[in-house]
């Protein structure tokens, strides 16, 4: 559409027409591209004033899919399509993994690994509807997760191995395009003002908590009762030194019974969901889970992306927990996830307190060894850089 015809739409008063789109399409042809592609990925996933363009495979009846990448989270690889304007794709090159790793071992090997990663969508899809049912319509934005074919090259896939620290096998065949697991989902717009931002950090990563302050807080939210004092002010006074993230959000909940009462409801039914699924909600790490203000001024959750691995149970908890009591030793990627559901269990509690619920989130292992224990068994060296809070000047 001109710029001419839809300034006399605009003029005229009628709503301009958008295209409603259920999934990606199943036709794109290669095109050439409208712009010129960057050297590799690893740059353009450095500095992100630059603008990444790959184009879909299969064959589109007008023009090629054209992806600008927009950002990077610990799973996903985030991209802009100029096609589909309201929406985002989001590319899960760690779980496409091995896809890649099955080249060098034959067709039959490589098969294998697709129909693995088709059933990991098919499984995506079914957990996220799920998700979705525990929450007011809404509040967990629609997605669709399927593997699309991409055209990559040995270029790109090492620049995002490296970038994501990842091992490079010796014997690397990189095709010319590779299956990968990839979300659409609507482009979201968040408002400036009138939300808040609900998210934990891992307290065992922490270098400015002490172990003595550590402990205390995991005693007063780890189990179905609540160690510690009774008085609400010296229970958020422990609650802010193992999660200093919460401080806006228990400001909040004091001064603003409409808020208290929504982040209420968002708990129980969080805890409701992880007791039926035995699984977390992903509110480790800033813009997950959101409060926003609407029009009626009321606040209403936002679990823009919320949906954690499915591997992130709480079995982990009492596995873990017998390796740590009898002296065993723990893979760091183990530690790694272990961590977000310790972390999510306490945090959980910890929201509850805060808006004044008595309901609690009760996981085997949680509490069958000493606090210190699991600080020392979960600590990972090269991570506490990373993650303890840089002091502000």
């Amino acid at each position: 559409m001109s710029d001419e015809v839809d300034q006399d739409n605009q003029s005229k008063g009628t709503v301009p027409f958008t295209l409603k789109v259920a999934s990606l399409p199943h036709a794109v042809r290669e095109q050439p591209s409208l712009r010129p592609t960057p050297a590799t990925i690893q740059q353009a996933l450095a500095d992100f004033g630059k603008q990444l363009i790959m184009r879909a495979s299969d064959q589109c009846r007008i023009l090629p899919h054209i992806l600008h990448l927009i950002g990077k989270g610990g799973e996903h690889i985030v991209f802009h399509d100029l096609m589909f304007p309201n929406y985002v794709l989001k590319v899960d090159f760690i779980e496409s993994l091995p896809v890649l790793y099955a080249q060098p071992r034959g067709p039959e090997a490589v098969v294998k690994a697709i129909s693995d990663l088709e059933q990991k969508a098919d499984e995506h899809n079914r957990r996220h509807k799920i998700l979705q049912s525990f929450f007011p319509s809404g509040a967990v934005p629609l997605e669709l997760v399927s593997v699309k074919e991409l055209p990559v090259s040995q270029e790109v896939v090492l620049g995002v191995m490296r970038d994501r620290g990842l091992d490079i096998p010796k014997k690397l065949v990189v095709p010319p395009a590779l299956p990968l697991l990839c979300t659409l989902q609507h482009r979201i717009d968040l408002p400036k003002h009138g939300k808040i931002d609900v998210y934990s950090s891992y307290a065992e990563l922490n270098r400015t908590i002490l172990t003595e302050y550590y402990a205390e807080g995991h005693r007063l939210l780890a189990g179905a009762e609540a160690i510690g004092p009774a008085d609400g002010s010296a229970r958020e006074k422990i609650i802010l030194f193992i999660y200093p993230s919460l401080r806006g959000v228990a400001v909040k909940a004091k001064e603003d019974p409409l808020f208290r009462r929504a982040l209420g409801h968002y708990v129980k039914q969080a805890m409701a969901y992880s007791a039926q699924t035995g699984e977390i909600i992903d509110m480790a790490g800033g813009g997950n889970v959101l409060f926003i203000l609407n029009e009626d001024r009321d606040w209403q959750p936002f679990l823009m992306d919320a949906l954690s691995p499915p591997e992130l149970n709480f079995k982990l908890l009492k596995q873990t927990e017998l390796l740590i009591k009898h002296g065993q030793e723990i893979s760091v990627h183990d530690k790694a996830n272990v961590l977000n559901v310790i972390n999510y269990v306490r945090f959980a509690n910890a929201l509850a307190m805060l808006a004044g619920l008595p309901d609690r989130l009760d996981v085997p292992g949680m509490t069958e060894v000493p606090p210190e224990a699991w600080h020392q068994g979960l600590m990972i060296e090269k991570y506490l850089d990373v993650y303890t809070p840089k002091s502000k000047k």
